[in-house]
């Protein structure tokens, strides 16, 4: 039997269990980091901004005192708490202060940063003005802001969002100079990890493996300065779940990345019938671990306000970005495409809209990557004076 706190604050009752005396009625402890490191018992509810869970603290004990092993445990994408009643009686729960989405949320004088339902990532939403402070700084000397002073400086980078660890995810500024094509032959099912953009950013697999490269010079990793490369999550785990569905996406954050995620069911046209039509369903949610990768379709709906006139406008459209009105690659394969008869991709295009194309074309690519919640922001986050980032040697 589990004990349940869920994100709205509901507590389950527990079964009844003999505790000692000393700790009747008091079944759990909420314990918040204070500003100096040191924690204290809190009243109420579970805290949902700021803090961050922190599960090797957090522990249950028996009616003895003794601490129970893996008896708890937490969802992030959900915020719930998972305890194991049948043996436990009494239970810590500890909350660390979160220093990226305290000082983000400090700075964001617009109200531009909001958490998303699915998946509890806080993000930037708003249409394009220089007002959404998201703009950080990832130069060679990691982070002096003089290396950001020009708008289309290869240095800038913009925070998509933090997630519920205090992990930053970035979107380069401006595309990289080459555009890419996602693979040569549109009569091949290609996957995200076999895919030339995955090996323009990752390095080219060595004897045709889809890990990445460290070691290829060609690669956009390759590139980018050590002080950089220490503070990449460089394992992260990306999802290329195939994103498209017979409904409209309804220009719904949520919706897609549940799609992305596999939570709900996802089509994919991976193959042709006898009369040629597409078949293929189910639910496609493969993931890769790489340290670089595209935009989702979600972060980019994720990105705009309430309604479809505002796509264009979004912060993360590129043509707000750079000076050009570029089509780019997301990592969301379509699959399948009957009328054409070839397959293909996701591409945000210049106008606003998601559309699907072929994948022979040669579209721009904005790396997006992962930083290490263990780095603390600096400055602004204005493009006159972006974010920078300390604790790194």
């Amino acid at each position: 039997m589990f004990f349940v706190l869920n994100k709205s604050h509901e507590y389950h009752e527990l079964p009844k269990v003999k505790i000692k005396e000393s700790i009747k009625n008091k079944q759990f402890a909420l314990m918040l980091e204070q500003e100096n490191g040191e924690y204290k018992e809190s009243v109420g509810e579970l805290p949902t901004e700021g803090y961050v869970f922190n599960a090797n603290k957090s522990g249950c004990t028996d009616i003895n005192g003794k601490i129970i092993s893996n008896s708890i445990d937490y969802d992030y994408e959900t915020y719930t708490v998972l305890v194991d009643t049948s043996k436990t009686s009494y239970c810590y729960l500890y909350y660390d202060i979160e220093p990226n989405i305290s000082y983000l949320r400090i700075n964001d004088n617009g109200n531009f940063l909001s958490k998303n339902l699915v998946g509890g990532m806080y993000r930037y939403q708003g249409i394009y003005t220089d007002d959404i402070r998201n703009y950080i700084c990832l130069g060679d000397n990691c982070c002096d802001t003089t290396e950001c002073d020009a708008d289309d400086s290869d240095d800038m980078y913009r925070i998509i969002g933090v997630t519920p660890t205090g992990e930053l995810k970035v979107i380069k500024k401006t595309a990289l100079t080459d555009e890419v094509q996602w693979w040569s032959d549109i009569t091949k099912d290609i996957k995200w990890p076999q895919s030339l953009p995955y090996q323009r950013l990752n390095g080219k697999g060595e004897d045709g493996t889809t890990e990445p490269n460290y070691n290829d010079e060609n690669s956009y990793y390759y590139s980018l300065n050590k002080n950089l490369k220490s503070i990449i999550v460089k394992e992260h785990s990306w999802l290329y779940g195939d994103a498209y569905s017979t409904n409209d996406f309804g220009y719904n954050g949520d919706t897609i990345y549940g799609i992305e995620s596999g939570k709900s069911e996802a089509i994919y046209h991976n193959q042709k019938d006898i009369q040629g039509s597409p078949t293929g369903k189910g639910v496609w949610s493969d993931k890769i671990q790489s340290p670089i990768g595209l935009m989702y379709i979600s972060d980019y709906y994720y990105a705009y306000i309430t309604s479809e006139e505002y796509v264009v406008n979004s912060w993360i459209h590129i043509s707000h970005n750079q000076s050009t009105n570029n089509n780019e690659w997301t990592m969301s394969r379509y699959g399948f495409f009957p009328s054409g008869n070839y397959y293909i991709a996701w591409c945000p295009y210049s106008y606003g809209h998601m559309e699907g194309v072929s994948l022979r074309n040669a579209f721009a690519i904005r790396p997006t990557f992962y930083i290490s919640n263990e780095i603390e922001l600096t400055d602004e986050g204005t493009l006159s004076n972006p974010f920078r980032i300390t604790g790194v040697d």
